[in-house]
């Protein structure tokens, strides 16, 4: 399977080559984040409010800048597109399964988006240097791993409302709907910290905080030990239960399906 994954990937990276300016564009839409963070800095116009200062809000949106572009999706309108123009039928013949091709890829355009967003983060937090980032090796390990949990979660999650397409044809509907949401509640619009003790509560058992803030949350050194290996026990699970959902989901869309090609 490290061999097909790595053939995949270098096929993939061709075509994300081919692609690189729609790739840019795509990336360019998320740089909203920036302008988040200079609407938080407005506001607190020098003060500290909920542990966040001027400072904070720069490291702790940069870091959102990189990890949301670590663990951007679009599988789900692939796989619509695909279902509803019968392109999806071929794929299904070859040995290997059609989610293997949209992990590659996906995998394979986080090689462009990193190239891109790294130096603007770096240089953003080397000219401030008095952004707070917690750099000790224990700390980056800790965020590496918890952004390869978040990319499967929210990969995961995706592709289950992709498979929907196999029942209806309002699938990027659902798709919309659910990113509005999890730009909400995953910490993008504003850190966790902003909301109401009561929301934050809910939020640290829904899967949205584990998509972008968790991460986000250790490497701006905002979570004791015993919270990051508790988020840690959190994450793992709702990437289990995602990764499960999109094995059962597919196995019954595979039951009823037919398209033109099949």
């Amino acid at each position: 399977m490290i061999k097909k994954y790595a053939a995949l990937i270098r096929a993939n990276w061709a075509l994300t080559s081919e692609y690189r300016a729609e790739i840019v564009l795509w990336m360019m839409g998320g740089l909203w984040v920036v302008v988040m963070m200079l609407v938080w800095i407005g506001v607190a116009d020098g003060r500290s409010i909920n542990g966040y200062a001027a400072a904070d809000y720069v490291s702790y949106y940069m870091v959102t800048l990189f990890v949301r572009n670590m663990t951007a999706v679009w599988s789900s309108y692939e796989l619509d597109y695909q279902i509803r123009q019968g392109q999806l039928s071929p794929k299904l013949l070859r040995p290997i399964h059609p989610l293997h091709w949209e992990i590659s890829f996906n995998l394979s355009e986080k090689v462009l988006r990193a190239i891109i967003v790294i130096p603007i983060v770096v240089v953003v937090l080397a000219v401030l240097s008095h952004a707070p980032l917690d750099m000790r090796p224990l700390a980056v390990v800790a965020f590496l791993i918890s952004l390869m949990l978040a990319w499967l979660i929210t990969f995961f999650s995706d592709y289950a409302i992709g498979i929907l397409a196999f029942w209806t044809s309002q699938s990027t509907a659902f798709v919309q709907v659910f990113d509005g949401i999890r730009s909400v509640l995953s910490g993008v619009l504003a850190p966790i910290a902003m909301f109401p003790d009561a929301l934050q509560a809910v939020l640290a058992w829904l899967p949205f905080r584990y998509m972008i803030s968790f991460s986000v949350e250790i490497l701006t050194g905002k979570l004791r030990p015993e919270q990051i290996v508790q988020g840690f026990a959190i994450q793992s699970a709702w990437a289990l239960v995602m990764v499960l959902l999109v094995k059962v989901m597919w196995r019954r869309a595979m039951k009823s399906y037919s398209a033109v090609g099949t």
